[in-house]
């Protein structure tokens, strides 16, 4: 197997995105009544691990865990081992959309309205594509329980779950057994692209590794989650060094005893 790199705790493989691609069709191949969890990780949830033990756990545990900001690429390479490209959210999602045949898709998630308005644009621009429910995702704890059974009774075979993260994910590892899905996503606000409430960055920006900047100018609101990835900055700056560091010790100490 690949090398991975541990990313402030969080284990990271060199993913691709038809890597991640042929993994999911994998998991669409099964019947054995799992559902499995992919995570799309990017430095935010990696800074949110480090205070939250569970959250930790589910990330370590996932079926698939995907590089999704390009701060985790960064991070990999300050630790000396590079991973090949940003596999997105946004990526799987349409992946699973315009796939064929085409699997049975739920969408969960996003303030009241947006999963329909989701499943509308979808049907207009993407024919053939089975969206077999929806639902939003505000709901409280005592709710889960008919939430998955809504989902469960429509047989689907993926589950898109747009709740903000930890949130999503810990909803789909709590739920992983009842759901009835063969794949479960945690895809942020994935839902809201797709409905038309919001838009991804200029191409520009996706390529200059900025979607952060694009997204706190145009939501300041972002402003106190987007302080983690300074956290994360300082936190990979500090580790890297302290790591090279180590390694020139260690490789003075081999080099003095063969002397």
């Amino acid at each position: 197997m690949a090398s991975s790199v541990d990313i402030l705790g969080v284990e990271f493989y060199p993913v691709t995105k038809p890597g991640a691609f042929n993994s999911l069709d994998w998991m669409l191949s099964r019947d054995d009544k799992i559902t499995r969890i992919v995570v799309t990780a990017n430095p935010i949830m990696v800074m949110t691990a480090q205070r939250d033990p569970q959250f930790m756990e589910i990330m370590a545990r996932a079926d698939l865990l995907v590089p999704d900001g390009v701060g985790i690429l960064w991070a990999a390479r300050k630790f000396g081992k590079a991973l090949p490209e940003r596999v997105t959210g946004v990526d799987l999602a349409l992946y699973l959309l315009h796939r064929k045949p085409a699997p049975r898709v739920y969408l969960l998630g996003g303030r009241p309205g947006v999963a329909e308005r989701a499943r509308r644009n979808i049907g207009d621009e993407i024919p053939g594509a089975k969206i077999c429910g929806t639902a939003h995702g505000y709901f409280g704890p005592g709710e889960e329980p008919a939430v998955v059974d809504a989902v469960r009774a429509t047989k689907p075979d993926v589950v898109l779950v747009g709740m903000g993260s930890p949130r999503q994910e810990k909803f789909i590892w709590t739920h992983r057994k009842s759901l009835g899905a063969k794949v479960a996503i945690g895809v942020g606000g994935v839902l809201d692209i797709l409905a038309g409430e919001s838009k991804r960055a200029p191409e520009a920006f996706q390529k200059a590794g900025l979607e952060w900047l694009y997204r706190l100018v145009m939501e300041p609101r972002r402003l106190r989650a987007d302080l983690k990835l300074i956290e994360f900055f300082f936190k990979v700056q500090f580790l890297s060094r302290f790591r090279k560091n180590d390694d020139e010790a260690d490789a003075g100490e081999a080099d003095h005893e063969y002397r």
